[in-house]
């Protein structure tokens, strides 16, 4: 049980501060002509076909499948070969991406965040996709409102791929014990209330907590606002402060220092399968390597509500770079077709994620497995209470470095809800008004 320590220096740096000094300027991707392709490596029996390289911020197993699933692209037919190359994680993968525009060098189709992809549209980046559907291959093929969520003036941009919710995730064996139900909590009061009723309980010979939170991803957060009918935002104008989005940060706050039963954890999985917490907030997308993990039964279930349900969406799309040569983006939409039809039932059955095609929602395999575990079942019933994230958290890359921090200083020292909070909505400020005018301009109806 071991805490996390930010600084605002080293959030404010990295891939957070090279997306917001490159890819919101309005000179990203609008130089004249097409851009070379960044460099790799064709096996030799692939040498004659065109190449489309393939940008990828998975990594362990998750990166073993989607290889699998290009693999079967690459052998399915003779014309084109797709070369992944790999970034360990979102922010790696941002901050190169940024880069190579400076360079005029860019890959053709990129794994892009649920909070990064937006950037690179006001970027102008981002090639608009409608107008390569056509009758055999069209907007159907994609659950619509994940699809919605990439499309903005009625042209999409961004494609679902690995889609994912949190859900609450909770052990049976310490539930059990303690003499609390075999379900989640209906509201975030009645989760304070198990947690003073688990106070004192051990869990194989050690004391356990009832909630472990996670310092390294605000996507929680944004979740408990709106139960508690708080927000980052309305459209651009922020809302960090109000009343109610305070309220949703008290509750955590109470909730670790006055009843010293939640914490600041440095890895929620681990505690969780260590059984140092009895719960976490986790995305759907985790819930295949916790079941690899964990030696006891836990169960799954929607995340609690308070006055209103909270539950974001998440995860990553595909989306093809603007400045690629029209060869190789035409090439580009082969791939995305065989990764949609083809490929999305091998990806969401073996990771996790979400069924965001007709293809993997209609897949047998798929519904078997749901049936067998009925977790995976839960989490796409959730999907019915789900929404994208506030506009300012996906359109202002600065928000959300500013509300870790401020998590950071509630969670870890018992801070000030409200001044902590009002605080990351004034130095937000700025930022917010640099990214207006093309927010306006392209975005905004």
């Amino acid at each position: 049980m071991t805490g996390t320590s930010f600084s605002r220096r080293r959030l404010l740096t990295g891939a957070t501060a090279a997306a917001a000094s490159l890819a919101l300027t309005g000179c990203v991707g609008r130089r004249g002509g097409d851009y070379s392709q960044v460099s790799g490596q064709v096996p030799p029996q692939f040498a004659r076909r065109e190449r489309v390289v393939l940008w990828s911020a998975f990594t362990a197993y998750n990166a073993t499948i989607l290889q699998s699933v290009i693999d079967g692209f690459n052998s399915s037919q003779q014309d084109i070969f797709c070369e992944i190359q790999l970034f360990p994680g979102y922010p790696a993968l941002d901050s190169k991406l940024a880069a190579s525009f400076a360079t005029a060098q860019v890959p053709d189709l990129v794994t892009l965040s649920d909070v990064y992809w937006n950037r690179y549209f006001l970027a102008e980046t981002l090639e608009p996709l409608t107008g390569y559907f056509d009758a055999d291959f069209g907007p159907d093929a994609f659950h619509p409102r994940f699809l919605a969520e990439g499309t903005i003036r009625d042209q999409v941009y961004w494609l679902p791929w690995a889609r994912s919710t949190p859900l609450f995730y909770y052990n049976k064996e310490i539930f059990a014990g303690a003499g609390l139900p075999d379900r989640g909590p209906k509201t975030f009061t009645e989760l304070r209330e198990w947690g003073r009723q688990l106070k004192g309980f051990r869990y194989r010979g050690s004391p356990v907590k009832m909630r472990g939170y996670t310092g390294k991803d605000d996507w929680y957060f944004q979740g408990s606002t709106w139960a508690f009918n708080g927000g980052y935002s309305d459209g651009m104008a922020p809302t960090l402060d109000s009343e109610h989005t305070v309220a949703a940060l008290e509750f955590d706050r109470a909730f670790i220092h006055d009843d010293q039963m939640a914490y600041l954890a440095s890895d929620i999985n681990g505690d969780f399968v260590a059984g140092v917490t009895a719960t976490i907030c986790n995305s759907t997308g985790a819930l295949t390597s916790l079941l690899k993990a964990a030696k006891f039964e836990f169960g799954a279930a929607f995340l609690p509500e308070q006055d209103s349900p909270g539950v974001p969406t998440g995860g990553s799309g595909l989306a093809v770079m603007r400045n690629a040569t029209k060869a190789r983006k035409q090439a580009t939409w082969e791939v995305i077709k065989y990764l949609i039809v083809k490929g999305a039932p091998e990806w969401s059955l073996n990771t996790g994620y979400l069924p965001v095609t007709t293809s993997s929602l209609n897949s047998s395999k798929i519904k078997e497995r749901n049936a067998k575990i009925p977790a995976y079942q839960i989490a796409q019933d959730q999907l019915n209470r789900a929404r994208q994230p506030d506009v300012m958290r996906r359109y202002v890359n600065e928000t959300i470095a500013e509300i870790l921090i401020a998590l950071e200083k509630v969670y870890a020292s018992g801070a000030d809800p409200g001044e902590v909070l009002r605080e990351a909505a004034q130095r937000l400020d700025p930022a917010i008004q640099r990214v207006l005018p093309k927010y306006q301009r392209l975005v905004a109806s």
